[in-house]
């Protein structure tokens, strides 16, 4: 009785284990193909029904077979009232030679895959003649490449005969890099070992953005389906980091780089006169997108905007050579000398593996007043007339006594009349003037029946205050947009100066003696670390390539919300 009672008690325990226990998924696998040809690829589909995270064990495959690479996807589905869910890999094959090879069984968990014959045909005809009369290489300049710079990268296929329509050569790509084709694919001819080959050539510039190891995979080339694939090594490079220099936020690696000023104006101005100036760098092994600005925007003297920026860039066996040209207005604040000083553009000289630098020297502005019949309205001179002076009356003979008496009292009563006239045009031009001083001080006359109200000069005053406000205002708008443009083109030194002049103009009544001054004033943790950001690339702290647009959207957010607060308020 106690041995049936056992026996039952382990049936019971086993139902339980084999209830409770998760179900084996059954695995399959799935050729697209059981026959192939020597260099071709094959695909094969592996399934298990339901959804894991589990990989099967993929090694064996590697015995008969090249592993080509896998994509995992998960098919879902609703069928007789339950859902259903497969898990599927798609693999992808190349033989290691010709003959009966077999896909070995798979293991996942404790479930196994049936074994699969794949024949796989040796090459014959044309396809022979491309596998044994071909081959694939690829090359670069250089084996050690500083970040940034640029590394050659060529493949190369040699062959005899012409290559079929569907042929496919590789192309490049590798993450964290920027991969420029040098141009269309070249077609040329090369003597080796007494045979002649038709050599079909694709070359890259490769730029590494991050310093350490970079690999370039291995290039790829098939003749088209049913015929042999052929595959280079990979290549590695060392990527050198950056190299300090005495002048922070330049990183320029290149073969050449030159500095050129293109501008014809003359610098003798007249105040009122803007001057056009244009600056163009070159640069033989960098991208138009890491050439520097190269006009600093802040002169006391002077307002200096940029008009247009052009970037060109193209391509040449030797690599990638560009340009970014500035086209800058200079406007004169006033007359004298306006000092634009030396601009210095460091850069890495890759062939010498040195500092170097171009420049260009100060450029001093001579500013004119304006002439002053440019300033006076001009003025049409009447001729002058001769004056004719008459005779009053005709001599008067001793006889006329009485006319002549009468005559001296006509011309004393003309005088008399004329001084009170005089007198009394003096009296009403005095009591005007006295009127119109009445009238800007707001006292009334005490003589007068017409007092004059004070709010002529207050409305003279509040025009004059308004004026005022409006130009501190757009004092205000056109140093907050050098800060901001100062920011966006990643200047740290010169965004933290306009950052502070703008700063005095927007809070009048504060003193900044630092950026930090700012973010403790507006309570930003945000502005707080991007001005510590800033800071720590204005003092050489940070070697990277300082970006302010963060910098520039914080600053364009506490504006705005100080100047809504103001309008509420």
């Amino acid at each position: 009785m106690s041995h049936m009672i056992h026996h039952t008690r382990y049936l019971i325990a086993g139902l339980i284990v084999l209830f409770t226990s998760p179900a084996w998924a059954q695995l399959n696998v799935f050729p697209d193909r059981f026959a192939i040809t020597e260099g071709e690829t094959i695909q094969l589909t592996v399934e298990v029904d339901q959804r894991t995270s589990i990989r099967p064990d993929f090694s064996p495959l590697t015995q008969d077979f090249h592993f080509l690479g896998s994509k995992q996807m998960t098919v879902s589905s609703y069928a007789n009232g339950a859902n259903q869910n497969i898990t599927r890999w798609k693999i992808l094959l190349r033989p290691r030679r010709a003959g009966d090879l077999q896909i070995p069984m798979l293991q996942l968990n404790n479930e196994y895959s049936q074994p699969q014959l794949i024949t796989v045909e040796g090459i014959a005809g044309a396809a022979a003649l491309i596998s044994n009369d071909a081959f694939l290489e690829s090359s670069v300049d250089s084996n050690e490449v500083y970040q940034n710079s640029q590394l050659l990268y060529s493949v190369r296929l040699f062959h005899i005969d012409e290559l079929p329509p569907m042929s496919t050569l590789s192309e490049l790509v590798i993450p964290g890099t920027r991969t420029i084709p040098l141009g269309d694919t070249q077609l040329y001819s090369r003597q080796m070992k007494g045979q002649t080959y038709q050599v079909t050539e694709q070359s890259y510039a490769i730029f590494p953005q991050q310093s350490g190891l970079l690999t370039i995979p291995s290039a790829h080339f098939s003749a088209g389906p049913g015929t042999p694939e052929m595959d280079t090594d990979p290549i590695s490079v060392d990527v050198l980091p950056r190299v300090s220099q005495a002048i922070r936020g330049y990183w320029l690696p290149a073969s050449k780089i030159t500095l050129e000023d293109l501008t014809d104006d003359d610098n003798n101005l007249v105040l009122g006169e803007s001057l056009i100036r244009t600056l163009k760098i070159s640069a033989e092994g960098l991208l138009a997108e890491q050439l520097p600005a190269l006009m600093p925007l802040r002169n006391e003297l002077a307002q200096i905007t940029v008009e247009d920026v052009s970037l060109e860039q193209r391509v040449t066996a030797k690599g990638v050579i560009s340009s970014r040209t500035e086209t800058i207005r200079i406007s004169p604040a006033e007359r004298g000398e306006v000092t634009l000083p030396e601009i210095i553009i460091p850069w890495w000289n890759i062939n010498q593996d040195k500092s170097e630098k171009v420049s260009l020297a100060q450029v001093i502005l001579r500013v004119e007043p304006p002439s002053e019949s440019a300033l006076s309205p001009t003025v049409t001179e009447m001729p002058e007339t001769e004056a004719t002076v008459k005779p009053l009356s005709p001599p008067v003979a001793p006889s006329d006594s009485n006319n002549m008496r009468l005559l001296i009292w006509l011309l004393t009563a003309i005088a008399v009349i004329s001084s009170l006239g005089w007198l009394y045009s003096h009296s009403a031009q005095r009591r005007k003037n006295l009127d119109i001083h009445n009238a800007e001080t707001g006292e009334v006359d005490a003589n007068s029946d017409t007092p004059y109200p004070a709010s002529r000069k207050t409305g003279r005053h509040e025009n004059s205050a308004q004026e005022t406000i409006n130009t501190r205002l757009q004092n205000e708008q056109k140093a907050f947009n050098n800060a901001i443009e100062a920011c966006n083109r990643d200047i740290p030194l010169e965004a933290r100066l306009l950052i502070l002049d703008w700063a005095r103009l927007f809070w009048p009544g504060t003193q900044f003696s630092d950026s930090l001054d700012l973010s403790e004033l507006n309570n930003s943790k945000t502005l707080e670390l991007l001005l510590i950001d800033m800071e720590s690339y204005i003092s050489g702290t940070e070697a990277d390539q300082w970006s302010g647009d963060l910098l520039a959207q914080a600053l364009t957010h506490i504006r705005e919300n100080q100047l809504t607060e103001s309008k509420h308020a």
